[in-house]
């Protein structure tokens, strides 16, 4: 799924990152990615309403569950038994699937979002999990255009750079497509060389 990114590439800059600051420290200063960066790689909105709301687990795996259309089994020793949810995530193919069988228009659209969004600007370690917090800020077709999507790529990615530098950490989520290209643009040098 990942075949584009240089992890070589992207580990290496990982290890220049500065949580504290939310730059990358190199030889010659610091550097970080900025709103306008995002705005003229992703060409997504920067500007617009904020994604800031965090609700309880329950109520996101009751979302999901009213979003796949299927009954909620409630908890079972903390846990909610279905076959959507896996390890905190909802699979995504399984989601887009779901979607496409049952034939509710606004179901479809907000499934394929769900999945779009969730496995390029938001994505997960496992590669094949949605984070349920997505979703939230779906519902309401009508709103979707008006969110700063970029801020929230930006941030998520900010997030999961300053966790992959912690002893331990063995791997990187968030949107690297938009990191690899950054550091492209800067770092003209790292760019694979076209033949024509």
């Amino acid at each position: 799924m990942m075949q584009h990114l240089d992890t070589a590439l992207i580990t290496a800059f990982v290890e220049r990152w500065q949580p504290d600051t939310n730059t990358f420290h190199m030889p010659f200063g610091e550097m970080s990615i900025l709103l306008h960066d995002v705005h003229h790689i992703l060409r997504i909105p920067v500007e617009g309403e904020l994604m800031r709301d965090d609700p309880h687990p329950d109520v996101l795996k009751l979302d999901m569950h009213d979003l796949v259309r299927v009954p909620v089994d409630g908890p079972v020793g903390g846990k909610w038994k279905s076959k959507w949810f896996l390890n905190g995530g909802i699979h995504a193919e399984g989601l887009l699937v779901r979607g496409r069988e049952m034939k509710i228009r606004d179901l479809e659209v907000q499934t394929y979002l769900f999945v779009l969004l969730g496995s390029t600007l938001f994505v997960d370690k496992s590669r094949d999990r949605l984070r349920p917090a997505i979703n939230v800020f779906l519902k309401d077709q009508r709103r979707v255009a008006g969110y700063a999507w970029g801020a929230a790529a930006l941030a998520y990615l900010y997030r999961q750079l300053g966790m992959a530098t912690r002893v331990g950490s063995k791997s990187i989520c968030g949107c690297l497509t938009l990191l690899q290209a950054w550091i492209y643009e800067y770092f003209p040098l790292f760019r694979p060389s076209q033949i024509l």
